[in-house]
Parts: C-alpha cells; sequence; structure tokens
C-alpha cells in the first residue's frame, strides 16, 4: 500500500466518524454551524478574493470577493430554510413520510478559476446536509484555497461540527486525487474544474456531481433594447475576466441592427480586432491539438492576452472581439474562452441565429447556458425550445444570470450541470438537495384505479 493511499484512507476513516458523530444533529444544530460558517466567508471574502488573485494571476480581485459573497450569503439566503435532517415532509392523508439523510463523506474537486468561492460553497452545502467533505484543491489555487477550508472548518468546529468534518489533502497530486474520489468510503464527488478531471469523477462508478464544458452563444435580435444589451454583455464579460463557465462567449446580432449595436459595444471597451489578427489571437489562445484554451489565458485581461498575441489594441480596450462566418475546429475563435474575448456573427433573421447559436452549443457547449437579448417574448419561447441548453437567460448577463439568484429565480450555485446533454447526470444548479438521500415511510392505502382495471381486465 502506497502512503498516498494510507493517507487517503486515514482522510476517508476519520471522515466517516465525523458522519457518524452528526448523524444525530438536529435541524437547529446544523443550520448554526451553517449560519456561523456563512458569517466567517463573508467577514474574510476580500481578503480571500485578493489571495486568489494573488496566487493564481487571473481574473479580478474585486470580482473574487464578489464570488466569495455570492458563496456565502446569496447561497445562505438560498438555503437557511430548507428542512435537511430527518422528517423533511408528512402527509398523514395518504400517510407517506420523507425523511432526508446525508449521503456520506463527499470528495470536493476545486477549480483555479474560483478556488476561494468553491470551497466555501461546497463546505456550506455539505454542512447543511450533514455530510463530512475531503478537498483536493488545484495545485496552483493551493494556499488560497486552504486558507478558505480553514476558514470553513474552524468555523463549523466553533459552531459545534465535530473534528475532521471538513479536510483537504496538504500535497495535491493527480495519484492522490484519484486516490480520493476512487476509494470505496466517498459516497460521491462535487467535481468543478476541468472536463478530464470531471471524466475522471464520473469514471469512479459512483455517483458523481460535475459540470461540462460551456460556450454560451447570446442573441441580440431585432428588438433587443440595444443599451441595456450592450452594457449586460460587457459587465458579464469583463467580470472576473470571463471565467464564469456561464459567461458569453460568442453574440450574435441581426443585421438590421449590427452596425449600431457594434458601435455600443465599442463604446463599452469592445476592440474588434483585424481580420488578419485573429491567427495570431487563436495561436495565442488555444492549444493547437486539443482546440481548448490554453491554461495560462483563463482570466487574463484583453490587454495581456492582445499583448501576448502581438496584437496592438487601445489602452481602453476591455473586450477583444472577432468577426467570424463560421464556427467548429476551422474556426478556432469560435470555441469556448474563459476569458474577455467574444467571437462576432451577423444573423440575416432569427432563423439563421438560431442555427449559428446551436452550432456554437454543439461545438464545446451543449447542455450548459445560452443568452438572449428581445422585447419579442414568443421569439424568446422559441429560442429557448430550440437550444439545448440547460440556463436560458432573457435580457441579463449570463455570466451573473447564470449561476442564479441575482438576476432571476434560478438556484444559486457554483456548479451548473448541464444535463444529458453535456454529459452530466443533474441538468441544474447545484445545491443542498443534491446532497441527501431521502426515505420514503408508507402506511398501506389500496389503490382504487388498481382495483378497477382488474374487475376490468382480470375477471
Amino acid at each position: 500500500m502506497s502512503d498516498v493511499n494510507t493517507m487517503i484512507n486515514s482522510m476517508v476513516e476519520k471522515g466517516h466518524t465525523a458522519l457518524s458523530n452528526m448523524s444525530d444533529f438536529s435541524q437547529e444544530k446544523v443550520d448554526h454551524i451553517v449560519h456561523q460558517m456563512v458569517l466567517a466567508g463573508l467577514a474574510s471574502s476580500k481578503e480571500l478574493g485578493q489571495m486568489a488573485y494573488d496566487e493564481t494571476g487571473r481574473g479580478v480581485a474585486h470580482d473574487k470577493a464578489l464570488k466569495n459573497i455570492f458563496s456565502t450569503g446569496e447561497i445562505w439566503h438560498s438555503i437557511q430554510h430548507h428542512k435537511t435532517v430527518g422528517v423533511v415532509s408528512e402527509d398523514k392523508g395518504k400517510k407517506l413520510i420523507k425523511i432526508a439523510r446525508p449521503l456520506g463523506v463527499i470528495a470536493g474537486i476545486t477549480p483555479v478559476t474560483n478556488p476561494t468561492s468553491t470551497t466555501m460553497f461546497n463546505a456550506i452545502i455539505a454542512m447543511k446536509t450533514r455530510n463530512p467533505i475531503i478537498f483536493s484543491f488545484h495545485p496552483q489555487a493551493m494556499k488560497s484555497s486552504t486558507k478558505a477550508g480553514e476558514i470553513m472548518r474552524d468555523a463549523a468546529i466553533k459552531a459545534g461540527a465535530p473534528a475532521n468534518s471538513i479536510q483537504w489533502i496538504t500535497q495535491p497530486s493527480i495519484e492522490a486525487t484519484n486516490e480520493l474520489i476512487n476509494n470505496s468510503g466517498i459516497a460521491t464527488t462535487l467535481a468543478t474544474g476541468g472536463p478530464a478531471m470531471v471524466k475522471a469523477a464520473y469514471s469512479t462508478g459512483k455517483p458523481a456531481l460535475g459540470v461540462g464544458p460551456a460556450n454560451g452563444p447570446l442573441y441580440v435580435e431585432r428588438t433587443a433594447d440595444l443599451d441595456q444589451a450592450a452594457s449586460d454583455l460587457a459587465t458579464s464579460k469583463t467580470f472576473d475576466n470571463g471565467m464564469i463557465c456561464a459567461t458569453e462567449n460568442s453574440v450574435i446580432i441581426d443585421q438590421g441592427i449590427y452596425d449600431d449595436f457594434k458601435k455600443k459595444l465599442q463604446q463599452h471597451g469592445f476592440y474588434f480586432i483585424k481580420p488578419e489578427d485573429q491567427t495570431k489571437l487563436a495561436k495565442t489562445m488555444y492549444n493547437p491539438k486539443t482546440k481548448s484554451v490554453n491554461g495560462p489565458i483563463a482570466g487574463q485581461s484583453a490587454i495581456k492576452i492582445a499583448k501576448d498575441a502581438g496584437i496592438k489594441v487601445p489602452d481602453d480596450t476591455k473586450v477583444l472581439a472577432a468577426e467570424l462566418d463560421g464556427v467548429g475546429p476551422d474556426y478556432v475563435l469560435s470555441g469556448e474562452k474563459l476569458s474577455p474575448v467574444i467571437s462576432v456573427y451577423k444573423s440575416k433573421d432569427h432563423h439563421e441565429a438560431f442555427r449559428i447559436a446551436d452550432e456554437l452549443l454543439n461545438y464545446g457547449g451543449l447542455g450548459h447556458t445560452a443568452a438572449i437579448c428581445t422585447t419579442n417574448s414568443d421569439i424568446a419561447k422559441q429560442f429557448g425550445i430550440h437550444m439545448k441548453a440547460c440556463r436560458v437567460l432573457v435580457n441579463m448577463p449570463a455570466s451573473l444570470g447564470g449561476v442564479g439568484g441575482l438576476f432571476n429565480d434560478l438556484t444559486p450555485s457554483l456548479t451548473l450541470g448541464t444535463g444529458s446533454w453535456g454529459k452530466n447526470s443533474i441538468d441544474h444548479n447545484v445545491t443542498d438537495y443534491d446532497l441527501l438521500n431521502y426515505s420514503y415511510v408508507t402506511g398501506r392505502e389500496e389503490s382504487t384505479a388498481w382495483k378497477q382495471l382488474v374487475q376490468k381486465y382480470a375477471e
């Protein structure tokens, strides 16, 4: 048995001890523990945001602080009244009782893009459901993730949680992560990260909650409020330098409003690069074999990306825009970007716009997010019917709309499921309810309909 295997076995064993110790916790005690974790996270949101930026060199420190506030305070507002312990509903008339139970010890895989916010989000929903969690932090964000873990763990223990209810691997490695997610004592994996890690989580033979890649399109339809649409798109593409997976990767603009909307985007700092510079940008941004974004590009500013590509842009450039007329491997810039770069398309009408949006989703974004700006409610509904996306957002910044709660009634979350389209087990924003098993206690109540069927067909 290797040292890594011994280490993981010990952590999982401690997690099961914590699981047993939490088995008789009341809902009131659980909620007290989670509330104290939330307050500790809120108080440290700015510090953690700065730490994550300093360590990873990605995104925007202020926006990372906002993510930390979202992953604690906004999540708490969403789940604080959820019943997650014992009897959660009882229908005496139908003699049916629903009982909530924890899944068990959970493995949590966190990304370099949202290290501190994801750590706190996962810890909070795990404790809300009495599931001990063992983290595998991204090696490039180890310091800030560990600090977030310490804040959550210390607040939880001080409020009454057992020791080892929140743990993490201190010497990160692929071997350690694989040992963790494949350990027989792990009930499920919360996997937020690259496609390879999510695939590994789903390959363990156990339930897993993971996300899929995103290549979300935005369609700006001819009736849209162009000022609002331009402002929302600028907000979304620049927030944490475009690293939220729901962020718009492409914008499709009806030809009748194309020139006007392009001017409005330019007023918001969008710089439309010359066609001859697109190849240089694509070579800088993407791996030539996989066509996926090079790791160091994610979360960098438009100015830095342009400089690395040898493209001269104005000093006030916030987003790089590339006008394309195709989608797929031959149009590399049509793929997922994770940065303030966007591909731009012109559509003759909404039929062509739907076709382009569908092609973009099929090129690395199936099941994730699609957005539309329009004042035509019928067009918006038709867009939702046609798009293979689990989140279809109407008239809002997609990055902040996709995570839920801020611009809509979607469940607030930092883990966004993509359904069978994106090879996920879930099609919604992950929340505490996803970390529960339910027992259904039912009394005898004979079916009148069944008796009638038997009398009609069997006698």
